[in-house]
């Protein structure tokens, strides 16, 4: 029958079934499978997914030491985890309300929280496991784009990371070939991931400090070529601060940087992704003023909050003497909005994080304002919801989400057919 249609109607068709079933469509005829084999289709399928977008969670399950990965429909595409999800069959109109509520939470709770009770998650198989070496680990994500997650599975005890790309909507993943080794003895390698819009390809960059040497060794693997490049980075004296700390603005990666000679310099360097040449630029782009001589900011993290610019996390103000370790007292933790791209002047502290001192990090951004945040005490409180605004005294709401709190990722998440056409792991 499919042959009396037009094949736009096919492809509109086609671009609403789940990337799953994708592959399995191109079985039933040669006319179908053209159309799905067409790079259009791939093209067509991701702006309409774009549409429906999901969130994707990372934990690692502290009793069973396994990393779990969930996907979290966007019915309500600010709540990734609703705080009144399991509230909605309650009567607030019933005097005993607030009984009911405290009894519901008990309940959640019993039932091992938000992942133990019925929801519209999606649990995900990574392919790939870890083993893990000491105590709790996992794979450190560089980032996730058009549904494809980069991951390397990297450590300080060994001279060999391991590279994947993963698209679970299609179940399609690959392991990436190593980059070339560097004999010198490396002092600490950072990582970026992103997608050039113009050659339509997915970039992987890793930068290598060798000892005693402030500009890195650039590697960068594309999925066009299936290959590494190496190439030279012009002198500076930078030193990123966060391994997999990177995000990208503007088309090129981003990451917090400082200068470790004479006085400190906070700052951010870029990479454009569409860099050509055996020689690789990197571009400053400010902190803002009262960061700029503050010591490195280590405690602070960079991200995208509607596509602008983010600095949020800690602002050391003092430092102290802990046994012969330095140590850095926190001012206060904030969050900063670069309002105009590369504009000094348009760094706007949007509110200041007042939950005490056992804040841990920022996890995620609602578009109503609220934070997803981590805390720890004498037990790791899991997944928290902050609202910067909300009521003295509790601000902040517990999702039910337990974890080990530093393995928590969490970022947007689309259904794609990237990597359907490449030679992958099934």
């Amino acid at each position: 029958m499919s042959d009396y249609l037009p094949a736009e109607l096919i492809v509109e068709i086609l671009i609403r079934v789940p990337a799953k079933i994708v592959p399995r469509c191109k079985c039933v005829c040669k006319r179908w499978n053209s159309l799905i084999s067409n790079p259009h289709f791939a093209t067509t399928y991701l702006a309409h997914s774009k549409q429906r977008p999901y969130h994707l969670f990372r934990r690692l399950d502290q009793e069973t030491g396994e990393e779990l990965f969930t996907l979290h429909p966007s019915d309500n595409p600010d709540n990734p985890f609703p705080r009144n999800y399991h509230l909605k069959n309650l009567n607030r109109s019933d005097p005993a309300f607030h009984i009911n509520l405290l009894r519901l939470a008990q309940e959640v709770k019993d039932k091992g929280g938000f992942f133990g009770c019925s929801s519209d998650y999606i649990k995900l198989n990574c392919p790939y496991k870890i083993k893990a070496r000491y105590g709790q680990y996992f794979h450190e994500i560089v980032g996730s784009v058009n549904g494809l997650i980069c991951m390397v599975d990297s450590s300080y005890f060994s001279i060999d990371d391991n590279y994947y790309l993963w698209n679970p909507s299609i179940n399609r993943s690959m392991q990436l070939p190593r980059p070339k080794y560097h004999d010198q003895p490396k002092s600490n390698s950072f990582f970026g991931f992103g997608y050039h819009a113009p050659t339509d390809d997915y970039i992987l960059v890793r930068l290598t400090y060798l000892k005693y040497c402030y500009s890195p060794v650039v590697d960068i693997y594309t999925l066009n070529t299936g290959g590494w490049c190496s190439a030279k980075a012009q002198p500076s004296a930078q030193y990123i601060i966060d391994s997999f700390g990177s995000v990208v603005v503007n088309g090129a990666l981003h990451w917090l940087a400082y200068t470790p000679e004479y006085a400190y310099h906070n700052l951010i360097v870029s990479f454009d992704l569409g860099n050509e040449g055996n020689e690789v630029v990197f571009h400053e782009v400010p902190v803002p003023k009262i960061l700029e001589g503050a010591p490195p900011l280590s405690m602070m993290n960079i991200a995208v909050l509607n596509g602008l610019l983010t600095l949020h996390g800690g602002q050391p103000e003092q430092s102290v003497d802990r046994g012969g370790r330095e140590d850095w007292l926190v001012k206060e933790h904030a969050v900063w909005v670069m309002k105009e791209y590369n504009v000094v002047k348009s760094w706007t502290k949007l509110y200041v994080i007042d939950v005490g001192e056992n804040f841990v990090r920022v996890v995620g951004f609602k578009k109503n304002g609220e934070l997803l945040i981590t805390m720890e005490d004498d037990k790791d409180k899991g997944l928290l919801l902050y609202a910067p605004n909300g009521r003295r005294g509790r601000p902040c709401t517990d999702l039910y989400i337990s974890g080990l709190s530093r393995s928590f990722y969490l970022d947007n998440y689309v259904e794609s057919l990237v990597l359907l056409k490449k030679n992958t792991e099934k």
